[in-house]
């Protein structure tokens, strides 16, 4: 049996875990802790846990093999320092940090070690994994670029307060670019460019100066170029959280993925545009149990998870210094 503990509901993403172990019964919720105690009683009573204001008294009364952690932004990396700290294994939700020393006390906490992992649930969707397969078999060639939009609904009345204050929040770049950033890297093994960043000075509707666009420009060291747009500008009216999409263009052929509607489209030189056969999905946590529980290999190991954390706060840096070029890599 897997013991582990959460920390933090600040976000709704908490439920990827709450989910997952629901239907397991290799791992059990040990403890909770959250600093906001309508949240910690509400994860009280989801988890039947004892739960913490503190989460260092939690993790001085309880011995866990991990920790998942969806406290605010900006309140993320000194508690994931503290578990690498203690040899506790960190599953975290993104972005896991939203300043370079916040990511740097991280990286120095680990040191080196494979102890953390970040909840990049991109990766793990039926289109994605689809794709991958169209880009290793070689059907649309050398790939020349990625675009994808990532739109958001803000509702701003249904949004906690502390999205709205940098120190907590981060910034639009620091948020939402981390799974297309992840992605880009992973499907096509660049290592090495440059990310320049831009945020819209225009506010996000019924907020004074919360970001309503940002785009980050991630070029690689003789590889392609990737277009990452974000924004909190999806219309209340839609019936969809957001209408992600990415177009992969290659020498050969394009694909589109809509992951809003689970579908992704191919067409190349040679064959007409079509429809492609999904696989099954998978869950976040659930590869990360497995791999706790059975020793199954990381899916997002923590060099991957650092990395797209780290290029998606230059990516903000960036936008601050009027989208100055900023090396990664």
């Amino acid at each position: 049996m897997l013991d582990i503990a959460i920390i933090g509901a600040a976000h709704p993403h908490v439920e990827y875990v709450l989910s997952e172990i629901a239907v397991r019964t290799d791992v059990r919720i040990a403890a909770v802790a959250d600093h906001d105690a309508a949240r910690l009683a509400e994860l009280e009573r989801r988890t039947q846990a004892p739960g913490y204001a503190d989460p260092i008294a939690l993790l001085e009364a309880h011995k866990v093999e991990a920790v998942a952690v969806f406290t605010e932004f900006g309140l993320r990396a000194p508690i994931v320092a503290e578990l690498l700290r203690r040899n506790i294994f960190a599953i975290v939700d993104k972005p896991m940090a939203v300043t370079l020393p916040q990511l740097a006390l991280i990286e120095d906490a680990l040191a080196g070690r494979s102890l953390l992992t970040l909840l990049l649930e991109k990766r793990f969707y039926p289109v994605t994994l689809a794709l991958r397969s169209v880009l290793e078999s070689g059907e649309l060639g050398d790939i020349v670029s990625i675009s994808s939009t990532g739109p958001h609904k803000l509702v701003p009345s249904r949004r906690p307060a502390w999205m709205f204050e940098p120190s907590t929040y981060g910034g639009i770049l620091a948020d939402l670019t981390v799974h297309d950033i992840d992605l880009a890297l992973w499907l096509t093994g660049h290592t090495s460019g440059t990310i320049s960043g831009w945020v819209s000075p225009t506010p996000a509707a019924g907020t004074t100066s919360f970001p309503a666009l940002g785009r980050a420009i991630l070029a690689c060291d003789n590889g392609p170029q990737f277009s990452i747009e974000v924004d909190w500008i999806q219309p209340e009216a839609s019936p969809r959280h957001g209408d992600y999409a990415m177009r992969i263009s290659g020498t050969r052929g394009r694909a589109d993925v809509l992951f809003a509607e689970n579908r992704l489209l191919v067409e190349t030189a040679t064959r007409t545009r079509r429809e492609i056969d999904l696989p099954p999905g998978g869950s976040p946590p659930g590869f990360v149990f497995d791999h706790l529980a059975r020793g199954e290999a990381l899916e997002i190991p923590a060099k991957d998870a650092l990395r797209a954390t780290r290029i998606a706060i230059l990516a903000e840096e960036s936008a601050k210094q009027g989208g100055k070029p900023i090396r990664w890599g």
